[in-house]
């Protein structure tokens, strides 16, 4: 008898391993419900071994997270005094809130993250095997930047407080790389731009510095290619808003960054690692729209694929996250402003496409309206 009760099957009348199957089957959108069903069950469906047969088996799931302002669904929503000040023609000047949101790319399907706390502004985002980890920015509160860091493992739909970093900073160069998060430039609480760097190991909860970077470089991208963690454009103190067309890249073994020139050209875009080590950018640079691969020093870039229709021109900025979807092959999601004709979602809201790496092909991805703010950074995880 006690043995019985110390033993209950998955599921009754099954064997085990089949259960295991047809539980690793379930849509993640379902895992919330599977956990509160017995401590076995969700003890099964947060371990690394059942989503590692969910990709087995073909059922695994992209998830793609995004540091996003958050587009209130409704109008009229606002205070009397809000909406009177609006009647006689005044502004209501009031800072964006911030929202983690998430897109399954298999499903294609949205929502919002629920959080402890109010995401930061300008918060970067970066993923490390099944675990996101959210670092730095605004914070809501002050408007200053800050130190923290939070790590998110969506198969739980926990949080928990990351050290922090070892210096505030916001608009820095962000992306991961063998299993750790690379942080770089950026600028402080004074707005002076950092040449500093540091990476996290989020299985240890510890950073480590890094040397400093040649220059200062404020608003630098990061991107994670070639084996290498690179801090992208950017600028210095006294060069406020003159990015400079120069990279630097980290070279872990020799412990020190190195300069590349020819990386930036003039306009808005977005740089993101792609498959077999190749960086790629989206949206306007050099004034000439499109994507546009990096291949390598001295020799610049080639046009790879044009922007889709309904995708706005530069100068507006916009977000990509390259993810692979098992047997279909790598895509890259890209949010941007819509083209006005459009019309979709209104004036100067942002939607989503999604490009086929191997074909060069555009998908319009349905974006709701609840999701259609700017996005400041994404990574992407597959559960």
């Amino acid at each position: 008898m006690e043995r019985e009760e110390f033993y209950k099957a998955l599921l009754p009348g099954l064997p085990d391993d089949i259960a295991f199957d047809c539980l690793a089957r379930v849509p993640l959108r379902f895992h919330p419900g599977l956990r509160l069903v017995c401590c076995r069950w969700r003890d099964l469906v947060t371990a690394p071994s059942f989503h590692r047969h969910r990709e087995r088996i073909g059922t695994a799931e992209d998830l793609i997270f995004l540091v996003q302002a958050v587009v209130p669904v409704e109008k009229g929503g606002g205070s009397e005094e809000e909406e009177e000040e609006e009647k006689e023609g005044g502004a209501v000047c009031q800072p964006p809130v911030y929202g983690l949101s998430a897109y399954n790319a298999t499903l294609g399907s949205w929502h919002r993250v629920a959080m402890p706390a109010p995401v930061p502004l300008f918060a970067q985002v970066a993923a490390v095997g099944r675990e996101v980890v959210l670092l730095g920015g605004w914070d809501p509160a002050s408007m200053e930047p800050t130190t923290e860091v939070r790590v998110l493992d969506p198969a739980t739909g926990g949080w928990r407080r990351g050290a922090a970093m070892a210096a505030a900073r916001s608009f820095f160069a962000c992306a991961a790389l063998a299993g750790r998060v690379y942080v770089a430039g950026g600028h402080d609480e004074q707005k002076n731009a950092l040449r500093s760097g540091e990476s996290y190991d989020p299985t240890a909860d510890a950073w480590t510095a890094l040397p400093e970077m040649g220059e200062e470089r404020d608003e630098c991208q990061g991107v994670a290619a070639g084996g290498r963690f690179w801090a992208v454009s950017g600028y210095g103190t006294e060069g406020q808003g003159r990015f400079v067309g120069a990279a630097e890249w980290y070279d872990a073994a020799a412990g020190a960054w190195r300069r590349e020139e020819g990386l930036w050209e003039a306009g808005a875009a977005a740089c993101v690692g792609v498959a077999g080590g190749r960086m790629w950018s989206v949206g306007c640079g050099g004034g000439a729209g499109g994507v546009r691969e990096y291949e390598g020093s001295g020799r610049g870039w080639k046009e790879v694929a044009p922007l889709p229709v309904g995708m706005r021109l530069g100068p507006s900025p916009c977000a990509a996250v390259a993810v692979a979807l098992g047997s279909a092959g790598e895509k890259v999601l890209v949010m941007a402003v819509e083209t006005e004709g459009d019309g979709r979602n209104g004036r100067g809201a942002h939607g989503a496409w999604v490009l086929e790496v191997g074909s060069r092909r555009w998908t319009r991805t349905e974006t709701p309206l609840g999701f259609t703010g700017f996005v400041f950074a994404a990574t992407a995880v597959r559960l």
